[in-house]
C-alpha cells in the first residue's frame, strides 16, 4: 500500500510517523513544497527573546529522521495536479535550472498543506507592507525587519498578537496593538482574567480596542508610513504585522473536495474527505469544539497531531476511530504572567445556546503550612446553569508549575464532569505542597453556593 501526503506540516508528519508506527511495510511519501518539515509557526517570538539561536532550529523533524522511520521526503517538490479518478498526482522539482515533472500514483492520499497568515482586504500595495511570519522565510524576513524596527504597530490582539508584543517590548521596542473586538484574547479569556493581565502591560504597549483599521498608508518609498483607524485616527509606526488566525491552504483541491463555509474542508468523524481514498488533516479542517457539536476552525499544533493520527489510524484499521471534541486548550506566558484556557469562555456561550453561570477566585496560598510569598492564581469556571456540568475553564498565576492545572481541567471538561462531582473529587494532601482543600473542590463549592442562592 502506498500513501501520499501533500505537506511537511505538523499533521502531515504525524498522519506519517503514526502509519509507520501501525505498519511499517506500508510506503509512506510526504511532498513538501519547501525545504523544511514541522516549522513551528511562533518560533519569531522564541528567536527575538533568545530561547533558540536559529530560526531554522525551530523544526520537530528533518528529512534524516523521517528517513530513518523509512518514511520517504521529497522536499522542493510541488503537487501541480491531482486526479482522483486516476488515484495520480503530478508533481514538479527544479533541479538548478532543470524543471522536473513526474506523475506518483497512490492508494490513499492525505492532504496536510497546512495554513497560511491571513489575506487582508487592503490594496495589494498595502499588503505587501504587512509583516508576516509563519513560514520560515517569512520569519526570517521579519526578524531583519523587526532589528532594525523602533516602533511596530500589530493588528490583532489575540495570543499571536500579544506573544509578539512581549517579545518586542522586552528589546524595548514601542508597540502599538490595535483590535476590532473591545477586549484582548476575547476567543480564550474573559474579564477576571483579562484585566488582571492587562494591568502589567509594559509602558512601551498600547493597546487600541474596538479600533477598525480602514487604511494602510505607504510613504513615496513605498516603505508602511501609517494606518487609520475608526476613520479619524493616525497610527504611525516602522513595521506594520498583520496578527491574526490563519486560513487553510485549499487552493490545490478546492475544486475536488467538499468545503465548508469557513473555508475548511468538509470531512467526516474519520478525517475522511468527500472522496474516501483521500484524508484531510491539521490546519485544513475543522474539528468538534466542546459541547456545542459545532465545527470550528481550531488551528493548533496539538490538533493538527490529533487529527494525523486519527487519520492515519483510520487508513490502516478495521477498527475505526472518530475525532474526539476539543476543547481548545491553550497556555501562554505574558507580561510575567502565565494564563491558561479550555472549553467555552463566558462571553461565547450565548451564542452556542448556552445558559451558564460562573464562578471566580484568587488565591494567594499553596499549601497549608508554608506560606509561598507572592503565590497568586486565579481560576474560573463556566457552569452549565441547571446541570451545573462544567463547560469551560481559565486560570492565571505566576508560577509556571500551576499551568499543568489546565490539563487537568481540559480532562474534567471533556468527561461532563459537574460541580458536584468536582467537590468531592479526590486530589491528594501534603502540607508542603497543598491545601488541605484543593483549588477545584474549593471553586466548585463557591459555583453550587452561587447556583443555589
Amino acid at each position: 500500500m502506498r500513501v501520499l501526503i501533500i505537506g511537511g506540516s505538523h499533521g502531515g508528519i504525524a498522519t506519517a510517523s503514526h502509519l509507520k508506527k501501525i505498519n511499517p511495510s506500508v510506503e509512506v511519501i510526504i511532498i513538501e513544497q519547501s525545504s523544511v518539515l514541522g516549522y513551528i509557526g511562533s518560533s519569531l517570538n522564541l528567536y527575538l527573546e533568545k530561547y533558540v539561536e536559529h530560526l531554522e532550529d525551530c523544526r520537530t523533524t528533518s528529512p534524516s529522521e523521517l528517513l530513518t522511520m523509512g518514511i520517504n521526503v521529497m522536499i522542493n517538490t510541488k503537487v501541480t495536479k491531482i486526479m482522483p479518478e486516476k488515484k495520480q498526482i503530478k508533481i514538479s522539482m527544479k533541479n538548478e535550472e532543470l524543471m522536473i515533472t513526474d506523475v506518483l500514483t497512490y492508494d490513499y492520499l492525505v492532504l496536510a498543506m497546512g495554513s497560511s497568515q491571513y489575506q487582508t482586504s487592503f490594496s495589494q500595495e498595502a499588503e505587501a507592507k504587512i509583516t508576516n511570519y509563519k513560514s520560515l522565510p517569512q520569519a526570517k524576513s521579519a526578524a531583519e525587519t523587526l532589528e532594525i524596527c523602533q516602533k511596530v504597530v500589530i493588528i490583532g490582539a489575540g495570543l499571536i498578537g500579544l506573544e509578539l508584543a512581549e517579545s518586542l517590548s522586552r528589546l524595548d521596542k514601542q508597540v502599538i496593538i490595535i483590535d476590532r473586538m473591545n477586549r484582548s484574547l476575547f476567543r480564550y479569556f474573559d474579564d477576571e482574567v483579562t484585566s488582571i493581565l492587562l494591568k502589567d502591560l509594559p509602558k512601551n504597549v498600547e493597546l487600541h480596542l474596538n479600533s477598525n483599521v480602514q487604511k494602510i498608508v505607504v510613504d513615496q518609498n513605498k516603505h508602511f508610513k501609517e494606518v487609520l483607524i475608526n476613520r479619524e485616527k493616525t497610527i504611525t509606526g516602522d513595521a506594520l504585522i498583520y496578527a491574526i488566525n490563519p486560513r487553510p491552504n485549499i487552493e490545490l483541491v478546492a475544486d475536488l473536495i467538499d468545503v465548508n463555509h469557513d473555508g475548511t474542508l468538509k470531512t467526516n468523524e474519520y478525517m475522511q474527505t468527500s472522496d474516501p481514498s483521500i484524508y484531510a488533516v491539521g490546519d485544513l479542517v475543522s474539528v468538534f469544539f466542546s459541547q456545542t457539536n459545532v465545527p470550528s476552525y481550531i488551528p493548533l499544533v496539538t490538533n493538527a497531531y490529533r487529527t494525523g493520527i486519527i487519520a492515519a489510524t483510520n487508513i490502516l484499521l478495521d477498527v475505526k476511530i472518530p475525532f474526539p471534541t476539543v476543547q481548545r486548550t491553550v497556555v501562554s506566558q505574558l507580561f510575567g504572567h502565565y494564563l491558561g484556557s479550555t472549553g467555552i469562555n463566558e462571553s461565547e456561550a450565548p451564542y452556542f445556546g448556552f445558559d451558564v453561570q460562573s464562578v471566580a477566585k484568587t488565591y494567594n496560598k499553596a499549601s497549608f503550612i508554608q506560606e509561598d510569598l507572592g503565590f497568586e492564581l486565579t481560576l474560573k469556571f463556566i457552569f452549565d446553569r441547571t446541570t451545573k456540568v462544567l463547560l469551560g475553564a481559565q486560570l492565571l498565576t505566576n508560577r509556571e508549575a500551576k499551568l499543568e492545572l489546565i490539563n487537568t481541567l481540559s480532562a474534567l471538561v471533556t468527561k461532563h464532569t459537574t460541580l458536584d462531582q468536582i467537590l468531592t473529587m479526590d486530589f491528594y494532601f501534603n502540607p508542603k505542597f497543598s491545601n488541605p482543600l484543593h483549588f477545584f473542590n474549593d471553586l466548585a463549592l463557591e459555583g453550587i453556593l452561587k447556583q443555589n442562592k
